[in-house]
């Protein structure tokens, strides 16, 4: 509700004020006034009341009740006309109202009179007082004490009450503008406090010298000091050489963005990402700043979120009945407990980041990054800085404040440094040095910054013939062949293959919204048979041709590659006939042009008669708008 529907007239005026205002206004000009709320209650005391109306009027129920009613109706009349009114009262008496406002709503009146324009008639004022009960001669006595005003001076001392009132209403309003304001002002505070005491980053607040004067909870776990004893002390304390901050907000009067600042909290060194801004005041001059900290542990793990620096793969989702497959479960379910390092080895496409994130995620780290790095993927002069970052001014181009490296972001959590065997020489010494003493140095940098991390590195290559050839550091090895896990090729593991088409079958078709759910049996013998040299990544590229050229949801033997045909039969079984080869492939290419051609004709007279409404096409179809937007795409339609 609008605080003006139901502020009152004491709420916005100076009582004592009006009523001094009001005593020497009624003692100078003679007439009685006094000032009343909207529902008849006196707001000020009444001023040269004559005892006539206190002692005889009002002192009886039918004369107080009598006299609300006329005041009420003298009310009305001047807030329908807009001119004070003047009227006489049923005691008789001239009185005269005039209206205070606030926005339209009638609030309160200054009532004025207890005059007459005339001397008394005494049969008049008889009648009156037989009327209320009242002793006539006594009345007339009374009445005879009134003051008699000229109906000229009424009317002029009326519309000076009406000026009056009209500046009291004028006074009302401001007084509610400033409430209202207020009102705002205190809500807005509450509101930013609560905004300040809520927020998860630490907020120092500093006054235009630089002395702390507001300090958020989130700041008090982070400094490790209590607001109190942070407050009314200058902020170059707590920031040390790092003041060149203060000296952007408060100097320069410019802000700062995501700089990095150690803290020196209860012993311990902080690394924070902090911004800064200064804050001025409506005259635009500086009143003081607000510095925001972040601690290096979130940034890194919200960098992780939103990069994609998690692990999504579990025990559970990898795919295997095999004695061989099974075992190295097993291995890897025991591995995930121990804090040691892990070495997967395996070729390539055997599954090794899958069983890296698994790991991860039975391990007690589960809740902490996965940050997984490629060695062989990142070119030789930048590995070192992606590995261990850089520090501010370490090359041209750094960014300010630095640049956390992956050794940093994975802390807490895994790092999966997969190709290890990539790595150059001159830096698998600086990995020897982290991974013994659990500390980084960014490049360029001299600080010691300690990361928590454990560290699980896969290889396609024998890391023992790497030694021997010198491509390989040997204590490195030795440092990282703590647990070792083999993972067999899939053509160790024949018999999971019938289980991996199943699943890849399902997920290819969902994702790509087509229905094809199975394969003929002589299709599967020939899968079975080959001995996939890039294991289950080669196996899922083949279901993927496969299913993309399928016109219904049996995958053929005539959508079977021919490198599948020619070295599918086993070590100890005949090759299938080339002419046979020869003949399903041609058999294949006519009746996939056949089909092409009818579909592509359809799809066009359907986009014809739809007026090229691509959704309509795809409902009469039967498909998904991405798979009509495929097949057009593949026969070159255009919409």
């Amino acid at each position: 509700m609008n605080i003006a529907d139901t502020v009152e007239l004491r709420d916005l005026i100076d009582i004592d004020f009006i009523q001094e205002f009001q005593d020497n206004f009624a003692y100078s000009t003679g007439v009685a006034v006094v000032i009343e709320d909207e529902y008849g209650e006196p707001v000020t005391r009444p001023s040269c009341f004559s005892e006539f109306c206190s002692k005889l009027i009002r002192s009886t129920e039918i004369g107080s009740r009598r006299c609300r009613a006329c005041d009420l109706q003298g009310i009305r009349t001047a807030v329908s006309t807009g001119k004070p009114a003047v009227y006489e009262c049923h005691a008789g008496l001239i009185d005269f109202a005039a209206p205070i406002m606030l926005k339209g709503r009638n609030i309160g009146a200054i009532f004025g009179g207890q005059v007459l324009t005339e001397p008394p008639n005494p049969a008049k004022f008889q009648r009156i007082a037989e009327e209320l009960g009242i002793d006539p001669d006594e009345y007339i006595v009374a009445v005879n004490k009134i003051p008699v005003i000229s109906e000229e001076g009424v009317w002029s001392i009326a519309k000076v009450l009406f000026s009056i009132a009209n500046t009291f209403s004028e006074m009302a309003y401001r007084a509610l503008e400033i409430k209202e304001n207020n009102r705002k002002l205190v809500l807005t505070n509450n509101r930013l406090n609560n905004i300040l005491q809520s927020m998860s980053d630490g907020v120092i607040m500093v006054d235009s010298q630089g002395i702390i004067t507001q300090v958020n909870p989130a700041a008090e776990n982070i400094v490790g000091k209590a607001a109190r004893e942070m407050s009314g002390k200058s902020i170059k304390d707590l920031l040390g050489g790092q003041a060149y901050c203060i000296e952007m907000i408060l100097g320069k009067q410019q802000p700062y963005h995501d700089v990095e600042l150690i803290l020196d909290a209860l012993g311990d060194s902080i690394h924070c990402v902090s911004s800064g801004k200064p804050i001025m005041d409506d005259q635009g001059a500086l009143s003081g700043g607000v510095i925001l900290l972040r601690p290096m542990d979130k940034v890194q793990s919200l960098v992780n979120r939103f990069s994609g620096a998690n692990a999504n793969f579990h025990f559970r989702d990898i795919i295997g009945n095999s004695a061989a497959m099974q075992e190295t479960i097993r291995m890897a379910s025991l591995a995930a407990h121990s804090m040691s390092t892990v070495l997967l080895q395996g070729e390539s496409g055997t599954g090794k980041e899958v069983f890296a994130q698994a790991i991860h995620n039975r391990s007690a780290r589960r809740k902490g990054p996965f940050v997984a790095v490629n060695c062989g993927a990142i070119p030789r002069e930048l590995i070192a800085s992606e590995l261990f970052g850089n520090s501010e001014g370490a090359f041209t181009g750094a960014k300010r404040g630095g640049r956390p490296g992956k050794f940093e972001l994975a802390s807490g959590g895994t790092l999966f440094l997969d190709e290890i065997g990539d790595m150059p020489l001159e830096q698998q010494v600086a990995l020897l040095r982290v991974l013994q003493e659990k500390k980084i140095t960014r490049i360029g940098g001299d600080k010691m910054i300690p990361v928590d991390i454990r560290v699980i590195c896969a290889t396609n290559r024998d890391l023992k013939q790497e030694v021997e050839k010198g491509r390989f550091r040997k204590d490195l090895y030795y440092r990282i062949n703590v647990i070792t896990i083999n993972l067999p090729p899939l053509r160790k593991r024949r018999e999971d293959i019938p289980l991996l088409v199943e699943h890849f079958l399902k997920k290819i078709s969902r994702d790509w919204g087509m229905q094809v759910d199975r394969v003929e049996p002589e299709v599967m013998t020939y899968l079975t048979r080959y001995n996939w040299p890039g294991n289950v990544r080669e196996l899922q590229n083949v279901l993927e041709r496969m299913i993309s050229m399928a016109d219904g949801p049996v995958i053929g033997l005539d959508l079977l590659p021919l490198e599948i045909y020619t070295n599918g039969s086993g070590d100890d079984q005949d090759p299938l006939s080339l002419p046979r080869v020869n003949r399903l492939f041609r058999e294949r290419q006519h009746k996939k042009q056949l089909l092409a051609e009818k579909e592509s004709q359809e799809i066009i007279a359907l986009l014809a008669k739809h007026g090229g409404n691509v959704s309509r096409v795809a409902r009469d179809l039967g498909v998904s708008r991405n798979t009509l937007y495929r097949k057009m795409k593949q026969y070159n339609i255009t919409s």
